[in-house]
């Protein structure tokens, strides 16, 4: 009984301190400013969800630059993985890390799931990412939250976007929707009018069947067609030339109809580029990590 009393007493003691150690010498408790260590990923990082009157939470996790000190201003990017993976997706398997290293950006990878960044749910909606839809998630609470806990993305023409797949049709995406808060955007192999991928259950899932929403996959979330918006945003898309899930004609499209604003307009711009490699995944794709974060280093201030 008295070793049992014993080990109740330590286990006591113990959560006792560990509360303790979350607590400053002002009696408050830790922020995430003590958290964090440069040149290492910050995980678990649980974002609060208010919307509609319901409330959640989402996962994100950041990479500070070696030479982080808090307080000063970083250039930040949201990574967007690809459909139906997490946040640590960029950690494992590309070198993000290194390269953020090497032009001092804060990286900030949210976990998305299946996620197809939509602004809203339908009555035919038969998959919800989130209690909010994940567009809306992005632009407007992880914003506020990176603003509001970590002083990140506090200037447009300092915060980045980019993906993968899925990702890159949400970096894109979101892009459009929330101009007002990116200055530049970045794509791989990914896709900007779902209208033309009518078989898509994936598309589906959010929209309803085609048949009877056409109008809504014509204009809904629909970067190919929403391109205007992206005046002042500085936008880069690349995909290989075969074995990608998504046609590079969505690529191609997306980057034609940019180039026609550019002309008109020098305020658009888009830098187009082609792989001549097979494969899609992050096999293929890491090797465009460097020049996508190139193409960031040279488009945010």
């Amino acid at each position: 009984m008295a070793c049992k009393v014993r080990s109740f007493l330590i286990l006591l003691v113990a959560i006792i301190f560990f509360d303790l150690s979350r607590i400053n010498l002002s009696g408050e408790s830790l922020s995430y400013k003590e958290l964090i260590q440069p040149g290492k990923w910050l995980k678990n990082i649980s974002v609060p969800i208010d919307y509609e009157g319901e409330s959640s939470s989402a996962k994100i996790q950041i990479y500070f630059p070696k030479d982080y000190e808090f307080g000063k201003y970083y250039r930040t990017v949201i990574a967007l993985h690809q459909y139906g993976e997490r946040e640590n997706d960029w950690e494992t398997s590309t070198s993000i890390a290194s390269i953020a290293n090497k032009y001092n950006m804060v990286i900030v990878c949210p976990s998305m799931g299946r996620s197809l960044y939509e602004t809203k749910y339908y009555p035919e909606t038969s998959y919800k990412w989130n209690i909010i839809p994940g567009g809306k998630f992005i632009g407007e609470t992880l914003i506020a939250f990176l603003q509001n806990n970590f002083r990140l993305a506090t200037k447009r023409e300092g915060t980045g976007i980019m993906g993968v797949a899925v990702g890159a049709h949400g970096a894109i995406l979101v892009a459009t929707n929330y101009s007002n808060k990116f200055g530049a955007a970045a794509g791989i192999s990914g896709f900007y009018d779902h209208s033309t991928m009518q078989n898509s259950r994936m598309v589906e899932s959010i929209y309803g069947p085609y048949k009877k929403n056409s109008q809504r996959w014509e204009d809904e979330d629909n970067p190919l067609k929403m391109a205007e918006n992206l005046k002042n945003i500085k936008v880069y898309i690349y995909h290989g030339i075969k074995g990608d899930a998504f046609n590079i004609m969505q690529s191609q499209l997306m980057a034609i109809r940019l180039k026609q604003l550019e002309k008109k307009d020098p305020s658009y711009s888009v830098i187009y580029r082609e792989g001549k490699t097979n494969g899609y995944g992050w096999l293929y794709w890491r090797a465009q990590v460097e020049p996508v974060m190139e193409f960031m280093d040279s488009s945010l201030k």
